[in-house]
């Protein structure tokens, strides 16, 4: 650039800057050619600046987060309409369910629960049924407890220090690809002996043949008994060494301190198993303590990174309950791959999107968490997080579909799969063969104009074959899902099961950990059963199923509450795998975000805790026991129904209706299913068919004894002899009434005689 033009852009810059330059600099012609510059006029002196106007004071300032670091403060009040979304960092955050708030006539309605599940979430015990459970589970997230920042904090810091990522080698269980369970310690210890025999023998080889390498291995010269080994050292080396790699990173990670750090090495004995399933609930993975996909998709990573996933799973979880959103990508496409659209009000298809990734990846970028280490370093800058504050900061998030809106049209829908109503055992008392290629699922849809657009699907449960205790008698009886449509009226936040008359003792009561003396009870109430609790029947929240109809006018009368409730479950291995006694079975974590997200877009009104009275004896092994509830569950009942529908499935098997009596269990010593009144039944179809007693080898007639429900000893039945005429009907004795929680009335069908 010529001299000239660049003094002059200096100029120019300067004058921008409050300092003056000659008047021929800022008409562009060069001052050196002038003997002298003649003064400024005054006239032509630049004019001050105007003070800028005094920025309105911030009512409630919030950080707002971006690229890893705080840009500025902007307005709380307003930041959600401006396209942010504020986020609670603090350690007071619950979800809405466990919030404390008003009813309609502006009275306080605190949650009991609140201060609970705030304990756990830091990782503290209380001193009562909540934490001695909570003791032995020690990480609650697989159960719904979001663990605090603080902890996640502190967690990482430990796994930070203890320098595993550097000394682990997790190659073996990186290659892996097998399935490991438990047999038992005996089991374990013997698989390790044998493979370490064939690993001496083959490094034998090795040193002979002047390998490196089991693979290098030449068979060819070898004797056919020196074949045999290396061929079964290859198949079981991948592993011995994923559970030694697996091992050792769970001595480097301090697992084994409370097992007495002894374990059989490369072996699934006790000690492994059950630090595999503390492990596995550490990183909210679904599994039994078995090395299998689920597992092993999270002990391939290092443990920085396992700490790192465990922290956005914690920001993610928050941010999904804020923004009210549930699309998980659970339904952005359809069976052949292509994506779900859906018509916005431009006319245009939109695909149905993935809104908590989207979340996840605005959090990585507002918050700066590439890496584990700046996602430690960003913890540690967070600072001091005082129990009991809210810590509040704006990240910019995409704007919401448009189907968002004030009251939010929502259905769900309840495929029950592959239905099997016949009796799952054989003559014998065999387990017989019902396959399940489909299994039950619910999809959350919402509705918008003309279009159902599916938003979510879940795995579930429905009904099947369960254990009852029928007139002191544990028996099998079918509990069903019943199929049509239902309402939800209510969402009830840390729900309380009322149990039935026939709800098997042993269901209800848990041994009694605080034994110390004699005198004290072997038993006590199991408290988590009946909730509140995380590990309750209902789980952390339910919502309840009720029939309907329509009047000619539009009005919807809610009619019965069938014991059925769609329910948070602390059995997240049943899930999609086992049966329920009718309910519809959620993860606890899946149930909290589903029911905040119909709170948060359907109008509702806070009802507060139920006032109960409940009061049940159990009588157990020659003593009483007592439940007594004063208190149940948190209400929000919609302002109007939720409705949903429960789809029939596919009926498997030769019933196509539930079976409705209920049947014996096997009698193992006698070998055949005996009633309660002695009589030897086999079941037919629909009913139980009289057959002759089984006789003992000496040609007699056993006496059976019945096992009763209630753990107190049961006088032997004297059964028929074989030869007496098996004529007349067997019964149930008395309908049992409907009460909150069973599956509906039960009419006594017959045992009917043979045709």
């Amino acid at each position: 650039m010529p001299e000239r033009n660049l003094r002059a852009c200096l100029c120019a810059f300067a004058l921008a800057c409050f300092s003056g330059c000659p008047q021929s600099a800022r008409d562009g012609h060069d001052p050196s050619s002038q003997a002298k510059s003649a003064p400024v006029p005054e006239r032509l002196a630049p004019a001050p600046l105007p003070t800028p106007p005094e920025q309105p004071k911030l009512t409630q300032p919030v950080p707002l987060w971006e690229h890893g670091k705080i840009a500025r403060e902007i307005e709380g009040t307003v930041a959600t309409q401006q396209g942010y979304m504020l986020l609670d960092l603090g350690e007071s955050w619950t979800p809405y369910l466990f919030t404390d708030g008003f009813t309609n006539d502006g009275k306080p309605a605190p949650s009991a629960y609140r201060p609970i599940y705030l304990a756990l979430a830091r990782g503290e015990y209380p001193d009562n049924y909540h934490g001695d459970r909570a003791k032995d589970d020690k990480y609650l997230e697989l159960f719904g407890i979001l663990p605090t920042l603080n902890l996640v904090r502190k967690r990482m810091e430990v796994t930070a220090q203890s320098h595993c990522d550097a000394t682990l080698d997790l190659k073996p269980l990186q290659d892996f690809a097998g399935l490991v369970t438990y047999e038992s310690n005996a089991a374990a210890q013997k698989r390790s002996e044998d493979f370490l025999y064939l690993k001496r023998r083959v490094h034998q080889l090795m040193e002979k043949q002047h390998v490196d390498e089991p693979a290098a291995i030449d068979r060819e010269p070898l004797a056919q008994r020196d074949k045999d080994v290396v061929a079964r050292y290859m198949q079981k080396a991948p592993e011995w060494f994923a559970i030694d790699a697996m091992q050792q990173r769970f001595k480097c990670e301090g697992y084994y301190k409370t097992r007495g750090n002894k374990f059989v090495r490369g072996g699934m004995d006790w000690a492994t198993h059950d630090s595999l399933a503390e492990f596995e609930r550490r990183y909210r993975v679904f599994s039994f303590g078995y090395m299998g996909k689920e597992s092993m998709s999270v002990l391939r990573v290092p443990p920085m990174q396992a700490e790192y996933d465990a922290v956005l799973r914690v920001l993610v979880e928050r941010a999904a309950h804020t923004a009210g959103v549930i699309e998980d990508g659970s339904t952005s496409t359809l069976a052949n791959g292509s994506p779900r659209t859906w018509k916005g009000a431009d006319g245009n298809e939109h695909q149905v999107r993935d809104i908590v990734s989207e979340l996840r990846e605005a959090i990585i970028d507002a918050f700066g968490l590439r890496t584990p280490e700046s996602t430690l370093a960003w913890l540690h800058g967070l600072g001091k997080l005082p129990n009991d504050e809210h810590r509040f900061v704006a990240i910019a998030i995409k704007p919401l579909p448009e189907y968002y809106n004030g009251d939010m049209q929502l259905t769900l829908d309840y495929d029950r799969g592959d239905v099997w109503y016949d009796f799952p055992y054989g003559d014998h008392g065999e387990e017989l063969q019902q396959p399940v290629q489909r299994r039950p699922q619910v999809t959350v849809s919402a509705l918008y104009g003309d279009q159902k657009i599916p938003l979510a699907r879940y795995g579930t449960t429905i009904g099947g074959w369960r254990t009852e205790n029928v007139d002191g008698v544990l028996m099998w009886k079918y509990k069903g899902s019943p199929v049509g449509p239902r309402a939800w009226e209510e969402i009830v936040a840390s729900p309380v099961w009322l149990p039935p008359d026939d709800t098997p003792p042993k269901d209800l009561l848990k041994r009694n950990s605080r034994k110390k003396t004699a005198d004290d009870p072997d038993y006590v109430v199991n408290f988590h059963e009946v909730g509140p609790s995380y590990a309750s029947a209902y789980g952390l929240v339910a919502a309840y199923h009720r029939t309907y109809f329509k009047t000619a006018s539009g009005r919807t009368i809610l009619g019965n509450d069938e014991g059925i409730r769609t329910h948070g479950s602390v059995d997240y291995m049943s899930i999609m795998r086992r049966h329920s006694h009718g309910c519809h079975r959620l993860h606890n974590h899946i149930a909290l975000r589903l029911m905040s997200f119909v709170l948060a877009h359907r109008p509702h009104q806070r009802l507060g805790h139920e006032q109960i009275a409940f009061h049940r004896e159990i009588p157990y092994e020659n003593k009483q026991y007592v439940i007594e509830l004063k208190q149940g569950g948190y209400v929000f009942k919609l302002d109007q129904p939720l409705f949903v529908n429960v789809e029939e499935g596919r009926i498997r098997g030769q019933a196509q209706n539930p079976i409705e009596i209920a049947i014996p269990k096997y009698n193992e010593e006698v070998g055949a299913y005996i009633t309660p009144e002695g009589t030897a039944v086999q079941v037919r179809n629909r009913a139980l068919v009289p057959i002759p007693m089984p006789t003992l080898p000496d040609g007699g007639v056993p006496n059976v004894m019945i096992p009763s429900a209630n753990g107190a000893p049961r006088a032997p039945v004297a059964a028929p002899p074989p030869s007496a005429p098996l004529t007349g009907m067997l019964t149930e004795t008395v309908p049992r009434p409907v009460v909150a929680g069973a599956a509906g009335p039960r009419s006594p069908l017959p045992v009917v005689p043979p045709r």
